[in-house]
């Protein structure tokens, strides 16, 4: 199953001295004008290719599973199998695995399978960094997932709503409110680590929009339990809110020490 995850900002931000920043989606940019026709050709083939392997077969699914009788826990197995191949980058095939769970999931009216495979589907496409399509299936997942006593899911699918919302759509109002909700199944469940990961967040939506004194408090949080609750993949987020919240105190040399960890 998926947790929650960290915004893709994180993931392709490079830090340089000071307040400024380079992503690689400026880097694909400049790519992109040397080139324009062929990047945008292999990104349309590419959405093709994606949309089809979800689309196209759904709806004949139920035809298959009155065929072959599919218990709920092989409709899990297959969710789960989906998963573990979108960690992995086998993107495909993990958006076929989902396709499959989804259409038996809806077939057997199980509205927590269902959310599931929305959610992985989602998180797949917010890999391949087609946010629109990635907003709209963590959308679908929610509207089942709230429909679930599923808190977990549902904490997961808000966070990522959030993550949306702040970095790609630019809306840092009602992602800052999806965190929220978030942190309300997190607290209500006593998981420290998602909380640690959804203030990460949060912080991180407050620093961009320059509001650094709301975002402490999360920045304060994250520092104190990252070394019992955080991992490998939140270290580099959390020296570069450090060095950004340093660097808006005025403190370069500090920052930079965090920039350059």
């Amino acid at each position: 199953m998926l947790e929650n995850r960290i915004s893709n900002k994180f993931k392709k931000q490079i830090k340089l001295k000071g307040k400024n920043t380079i992503t690689t989606e400026h880097l694909c940019k400049s790519i992109a004008k040397k080139d324009s026709s062929s990047c945008k050709l292999f990104r349309l083939q590419t959405s093709i290719i994606l949309i089809l392997l979800i689309m196209l077969p759904l709806f004949s699914i139920p035809i298959s599973a009155q065929e072959k009788v599919i218990t709920k826990n092989e409709i899990a197995q297959l969710a789960t199998e989906a998963n573990a191949d979108m960690k992995t980058g086998n993107f495909e095939k993990s958006l076929a695995k989902s396709r499959l769970a989804l259409g038996y999931a809806i077939a057997i009216k199980d509205d927590n399978l269902i959310a599931t495979s929305y959610n992985t589907i989602a998180a797949t496409f917010d890999e391949l960094s087609e946010p629109d399509k990635a907003f709209f299936y963590y959308k679908k997942g929610l509207w089942y997932a709230n429909k679930t006593n599923n808190d977990l899911l549902k904490n997961w699918i808000n966070n990522n709503l959030g993550n949306i919302y702040c970095f790609d759509k630019q809306q840092h109002e009602k992602g800052i409110a999806y965190y929220k909700k978030s942190l309300e199944y997190s607290n209500k469940l006593h998981d420290i680590r998602q909380t640690l990961f959804t203030k990460l967040n949060i912080c991180w939506a407050y620093f961009d929009i320059g509001r650094f004194n709301e975002g402490l408090p999360y920045l304060e949080y994250v520092n104190q339990y990252h070394p019992k609750y955080g991992d490998k993949s939140t270290i580099v987020p959390l020296n570069m809110l450090n060095g950004m919240y340093s660097a808006y105190k005025n403190d370069n040399e500090k920052a930079n020490s965090f920039f350059q960890t």
